[in-house]
C-alpha cells in the first residue's frame, strides 16, 4: 500500500502533467489530431533552428569535460517555466508519468528479438508506419552480445545497421545481413581514450550516405548516453527525428551512479522530453525494466516498482495517416 503523502504527491504531480500537456498542445503541432498534421520534411533556415517556432527556450550547453553524460554538474539554471521550483519528489513523479502514460494506442504489436534483454515491440498499427520488408531501414544502437533484434528484422527483411563500440568487434557484416559499426551514439562526435569512437546522428547518417532516408525503426539503448542524444537532437539537430518514424529509448538515470539526481537534472530531462513531445513522438509503450539498478542511481519516486530503466516506444504522429 504506498502511503497516503505519496498519494499527495503523486495527485499534485499529476496536475503539473495536465498542466504541461496543455501547453504543450498549444505551443506546437504535437496535439494536432493526426488527420490535420502536415509531413513537413523540409531543412529549417538556420533563423529556424536558432529560435525555432514554439519551442521551449533553454541554453543548449554542454559540459566537455564529461563527455560520456548528459549531465554532468550542468551550470544551465535558466529553465523555462520554472520546473526547477517544483519539489524533487513531484518532479520524479512527473517524469515518470510523462515515460510511462501511453499517448497514442497501438493495438497491434510485433516483438523482434528473444525474450530477456534483446526484445523489443513494434507498432504494427498503420500502414503508414509498418516497416516494409526489402523498404525498411533499421539503426539499432546497443548490442552487447544479444544480436537477435537486428537478427530478426534482417529476416524480416529491413536494411539494419547495428552500433556499439564496447563488444571489442571491428566493422564487419553479421549474419544474416547485418552492417556491423564499432561506434556508440551521442550527443556530439568525440572519441573516449580507449578508442571508442561516439557520433552523433546527423554525422552517422552522413557516413552512411543516409540524409534523405527515413528510418523505420531506431532502437537506443545506450546505458545512460541516451540522454546526451536526446539533448542534441532537441536542441542542436531539431530536424533529425522527423525522419524517424518509430523510436525505442531505455533511459536510464543520466547522472549514472555518480550523484543522485537534483531538481535542476529533472527539468532539464522534463524539458527534452517535452521538446520530443513537441516533434510529434508519442508514447505508445512502456516497459519498466530494474535490471540496470547496479550501476545507476535510482531515478523514480520512492514507492513504486521501478527504480532505474524504462525503455519507452515512441512513434512519430506526423507519420500517422487517418483512414
Amino acid at each position: 500500500m504506498i502511503p497516503r503523502n505519496y498519494l499527495l504527491m503523486f495527485t499534485l504531480a499529476l496536475s503539473v502533467v495536465v498542466l504541461v500537456v496543455v501547453l504543450v498542445h498549444s505551443r506546437g503541432f504535437g496535439g494536432r489530431p493526426a488527420a490535420q498534421m502536415e509531413i513537413n520534411l523540409h531543412k529549417k533556415t538556420q533563423a529556424e533552428l536558432d529560435n525555432p517556432s514554439g519551442a521551449l527556450k533553454f541554453k543548449a550547453t554542454r559540459n566537455k569535460s564529461c563527455p560520456q553524460a548528459a549531465l554532468c554538474g550542468s551550470t544551465n539554471k535558466t529553465v523555462e517555466m520554472h520546473l526547477e521550483s517544483i519539489p524533487l519528489n513531484t518532479l520524479k513523479f512527473l517524469l515518470h508519468g510523462m515515460v510511462s502514460s501511453a499517448e497514442f494506442n497501438c493495438t497491434t504489436l510485433k516483438y523482434f528479438g528473444k525474450l530477456g534483454a534483446g526484445i523489443y515491440p513494434v507498432c504494427m498499427n498503420s500502414s503508414s508506419i509498418i516497416p516494409k520488408p526489402k523498404n525498411c531501414l533499421v539503426y539499432s544502437f546497443g548490442i552487447s552480445h544479444d544480436w537477435s533484434f537486428d537478427e530478426d528484422f534482417a529476416k524480416y527483411g529491413c536494411e539494419v545497421h547495428s552500433f556499439d563500440p564496447s563488444i571489442g568487434k571491428p566493422d564487419h557484416i553479421h549474419p544474416p545481413n547485418i552492417s556491423f559499426h564499432n561506434l556508440g551514439l551521442m550527443g556530439f562526435d568525440f572519441t573516449l581514450g580507449n578508442g571508442w569512437k561516439y557520433m552523433k546522428l546527423s554525422s552517422i547518417r552522413r557516413m552512411l550516405g543516409h540524409q534523405n532516408r527515413v528510418i523505420d525503426v531506431l532502437k537506443v539503448d545506450t546505458e545512460g548516453a541516451e540522454w546526451s542524444f536526446l539533448r542534441s537532437v532537441v536542441v542542436d539537430d531539431v530536424d533529425e527525428l522527423l525522419t524517424v518514424k518509430q523510436m525505442i529509448v531505455e533511459l536510464h538515470t543520466p547522472t549514472g551512479g555518480s550523484r543522485a539526481m537534483t531538481s535542476y537534472d529533472y527539468a532539464e530531462v522534463i524539458q527534452y522530453l517535452l521538446e520530443l513531445r513537441r516533434l510529434g513522438f508519442l508514447v505508445y509503450l512502456n516497459l519498466q525494466n530494474n535490471n540496470c539498478c547496479a550501476n545507476f542511481t535510482p531515478l523514480f519516486p520512492p514507492g513504486l516498482a521501478e527504480k532505474c530503466c524504462h525503455e519507452t516506444s515512441y512513434v512519430n504522429s506526423r507519420y500517422l495517416v487517418a483512414k
